[in-house]
């Protein structure tokens, strides 16, 4: 720069092509159902997440089973038809359902449910338009962490919370 010449440096100078090559570019992947096949068992979960289970209808008792228990699951999808089936040891539950589509589901305490599943990114998402009968909104978002860790964020109600599952 030659002396008495302005120069605006206020302006950031635009990244040259191989700046851009250095940041990894990360790309959402649909969610893999055949990757949830396994045994999962709850690891974490956030903090108001016994509020989140009891406005779902289940019980103390229940909820401190069910973080004890592990899942062995099994999934499959072909174009847009998901099958699972979800063993809770003394109950069994096998579910097909079109993605997209509203269908009836059973829970692992008999309770049945309307229930819409979606693709969303690289989230499987549940939602359930009127979980209690009496307009509750019950929404989960699952995702992959990495291969051995799923993460859901789910909203019931005006309730907020997430949970962590591991591969066992």
């Amino acid at each position: 720069v030659r002396p008495n010449t302005w120069v605006n440096f206020s302006k950031p100078r635009p990244p040259s092509h191989s700046s851009l090559l250095k940041k990894p570019i990360i790309l959402k992947m649909p969610y893999d159902v055949a990757k949830s096949c396994g045994k999962w068992k709850l690891y974490s979960y956030s903090d108001n997440y016994p509020q989140i289970m009891a406005k779902l209808g289940y019980s103390t008792k229940t909820f401190e089973k069910m973080k004890q228990m592990e899942v062995p699951v099994e999934g499959s999808l072909e174009g847009n038809v998901m099958k699972c089936k979800l063993d809770f040891g003394t109950k069994i539950i096998e579910t097909s359902y079109t993605l997209g589509a509203e269908v009836d589901d059973t829970g692992p305490t008999g309770n049945k449910n309307k229930v819409i599943y979606t693709m969303e990114g690289d989230c499987l998402v549940s939602l359930y338009p009127n979980y209690d009968g009496k307009g509750l909104v019950f929404r989960s978002s699952r995702y992959f962490v990495d291969d051995d860790t799923t993460h859901a964020d789910i909203k019931v109600g005006d309730l907020e919370g997430w949970t962590r599952s591991k591969r066992c």
